[in-house]
């Protein structure tokens, strides 16, 4: 009797180890609870949170490297268009406003077209001049085509003369200390609406000829920081050091100027209080 009682224990034994765990006479159910459902979605929502900005903040720093690359190409073809021209830079314009240092047109209506321009030959990509960092707000604008960058017109591609002398480029003997003089830089154009478009030139702080301020063109796009290229053709990012308001507002006759809290939320300013970045001296 003893021996039956005790092999019937073993079989129930067994028998409720084969069908699994039992709790208050219930197996547990499979799969998650409501509260561990929310947990889990709240704990990748945290995350998600914390992620998408280091996400962004590095697809931006690959976007600038990319921008270095282009704006190095184009001082170096730069300089190399002054290498057979005696020593003359790019022209940065030309006074039947038909040619910028980017490209040409054939009437003014049209954009800018960089087979028609002096560089072609020796970039032959018209990719180079487009930031990857830059979608114009405004389709069109007076200087439509030129990309993402500028050319210091009033002191490499020009001179500080009256019109047109001012179209008139330095020679490479005039520019004192090549190392700290700007040639290039990430630019656009505030319009009066408050929108941004293209724009050819990185205005220094003061125009020389006139003793008055300018509006900033240089647009500090990439994580604060404009890419800037120096005579000597090596680049870097910058960070705005100024920025300030001409006073005015150009193309667009009895609207309110902009203010420099207007330019510093576009990311437009300058890389210097005055001029020293940007003149022969």
């Amino acid at each position: 009797m003893y021996r039956s009682v005790n092999s019937r224990t073993r079989r129930t034994i067994r028998a409720r180890r084969a069908r699994g765990p039992i709790a208050a006479g219930r197996s547990r159910p499979l799969g998650f609870t409501l509260i561990e459902l929310l947990v889990v979605i709240a704990i990748i929502g945290v995350l998600a949170g914390m992620l998408f900005p280091v996400f962004a903040k590095a697809r931006e720093m690959a976007r600038k490297a990319t921008c270095l690359s282009n704006v190095h190409q184009i001082a170096l073809a730069m300089m190399m268009y002054a290498d057979d021209y005696d020593g003359g830079y790019v022209p940065a314009q030309s006074p039947d406003n038909l040619m910028r240092w980017h490209g040409g047109r054939t009437s003014l209506d049209e954009p800018f077209d960089p087979k028609l321009g002096p560089l072609w030959s020796y970039l032959g990509n018209k990719d180079i001049k487009q930031c990857p960092s830059f979608s114009p707000d405004s389709v069109g604008g007076f200087e439509q085509g030129t990309g993402g960058y500028g050319y210091n017109a009033q002191y490499v591609g020009g001179s500080p003369l009256p019109w047109p002398a001012m179209c008139v480029p330095a020679k490479e003997t005039q520019i004192a200390d090549p190392s700290n003089t700007v040639m290039l830089t990430d630019t656009a154009f505030l319009d009066c609406e408050g929108n941004l478009f293209e724009y050819s030139f990185c205005e220094a702080p003061y125009y020389e000829l006139w003793h008055s301020p300018a509006d900033p063109s240089t647009h500090f796009r990439h994580n604060g920081m404009a890419v800037v290229a120096f005579c000597d053709a090596h680049v870097r990012a910058m960070p705005m050091a100024y920025t300030h308001s001409s006073g005015w507002c150009p193309y667009g006759e009895g609207m309110t100027p902009h203010t420099a809290d207007d330019y510093r939320k576009a990311h437009l300013g300058f890389l210097g209080q005055d001029n020293s970045l940007y003149d022969r001296r």
